[in-house]
């Protein structure tokens, strides 16, 4: 059963630099081409509060440790006390976040990699005074050719700039993680043309039509209360066995109401004179799917090229129906940390509610895992969100 820990640290320095912080409720994500998340409660004790005082400086920091290596850093962005009481709730987001206050370098990147550009806008924000959080951008490497001109007029942060890279066709996945060991973490850039790795790492299996399931009996328990938000606090009652499968639950998510078919980039430019690019999915259209349009605002984008990259990116990010699984585990089957962001997963369903054969069963990226940690010591609940899209073009 793995053990988490929370420690303080601070936006200047990744180390850490108060013992454990007294967390409960302890949740974080890890999501793709994102930031991550993190939520917690702490009580400050009567004559026991030598941790708070390392958690109020502006911009303090937390790092979360399992079994004594370091998986989470971020900078708390929330802290509020509940009415009445001693205790406080605290958000923090992965370090990434950091970079949309920070002004974006002002040049014209003329034959620059996506990936250098990248890096070229987080080292050049950490190296102004007063902006450094420490983050390791890793070698110079990889990526597709770009044109992209940043004005002073522009008012455009680092964040902004990375994102709109990043979604451009081709363009790289990324996401700021946490490496090293507890006495010297590291927070990291991780950038990548296609993150994860592309033969399935590990199964997630669903089987519902089998005997009630509980875990391994523990006197005065009847069985196991979901944490994860995804679902509705239940429980899942009374043991005796299971034919199969290390998944609890799951649930699947369909949305045809933001299905495109034709993707329309708006770039630079006022009214007529405004850059404008199209995509269209010629197969959907081919099938006898309608001509559905949509808009896509890319104001800062000047380039034709790198606009059509975006208008690709947009058809390809809704052409079709979009179909979202998530599904919980217990922490350690499959161990999470061993499934890198990215990675495909061989996905097996078992359930009669969704039409076709039995089983269901697919390869799908992971686009994001979230962690729930249970105050009883009890084993954590891994949260896999993973993505199929049905009948693209």
């Amino acid at each position: 059963m793995a053990t988490y820990e929370v420690y303080a640290t601070s936006w200047s320095d990744p180390h850490i630099v108060e013992t454990l912080l007294p967390a409960r409720e302890l949740s974080f994500s890890m999501p793709l081409s994102d930031h991550g998340e993190c939520t917690f409660s702490a009580t400050v004790e009567p004559g026991k509060s030598f941790w708070r005082q390392s958690v109020s400086p502006p911009l303090s920091g937390i790092l979360i440790a399992r079994d004594g290596v370091p998986c989470w850093s971020g900078w708390i962005t929330a802290d509020r006390q509940v009415p009445g009481t001693r205790t406080f709730q605290f958000t923090a987001r992965e370090w990434g976040l950091f970079f949309a206050t920070t002004p974006a370098r002002v040049r014209r990147y003329d034959g620059w990699t996506d990936q250098s550009i990248i890096r070229d806008l987080i080292d050049y924000a950490q190296a102004q005074p007063g902006q450094n959080v420490h983050v390791d951008t890793g070698p110079w490497v990889g990526g597709n050719t770009s044109l992209v001109e940043i004005n002073a007029w522009d008012d455009l942060d680092s964040e902004a700039v990375l994102r709109r890279i990043a979604e451009a066709e081709g363009g790289p996945e990324w996401y700021f993680g946490t490496a090293g060991e507890l006495m010297d973490p590291k927070r990291v850039l991780v950038l990548g043309t296609k993150l994860g790795q592309t033969t399935p790492v590990d199964t997630l299996m669903y089987v519902e039509d089998t005997e009630d399931w509980a875990p391994p009996s523990v006197p005065g328990v009847a069985g196991i209360t979901l944490l994860s938000n995804l679902f509705p606090v239940a429980t899942i009652v009374a043991p005796t066995g299971r034919r199969g499968g290390n998944v609890l639950a799951m649930g699947r998510t369909r949305d045809t109401a933001r299905s495109t078919t034709v993707a329309r980039a708006v770039g630079a430019g006022v009214e007529a004179a405004s850059l404008q690019r199209s995509a269209q999915a010629s197969k959907l259209l081919a099938a006898g799917w309608p001509r559905m349009t949509r808009w896509f605002e890319h104001n800062s984008v000047t380039d034709e090229g790198m606009l059509q990259r975006h208008a690709n990116a947009d058809l390809a990010a809704s052409a079709g129906i979009a179909t979202g699984y998530s599904l919980v585990s217990l922490d350690g089957d499959p161990d999470w940390t061993q499934v890198p962001r990215g990675s495909v997963m061989r996905i097996v369903l078992d359930t009669d509610v969704y039409a076709g054969p039995r089983p269901y069963t697919f390869d799908s990226r992971l686009l994001g895992v979230k962690v729930d940690v249970p105050d009883d010591g009890g084993t954590a609940q891994v949260q896999w969100d993973v993505a199929e899209r049905l009948e693209v073009d």
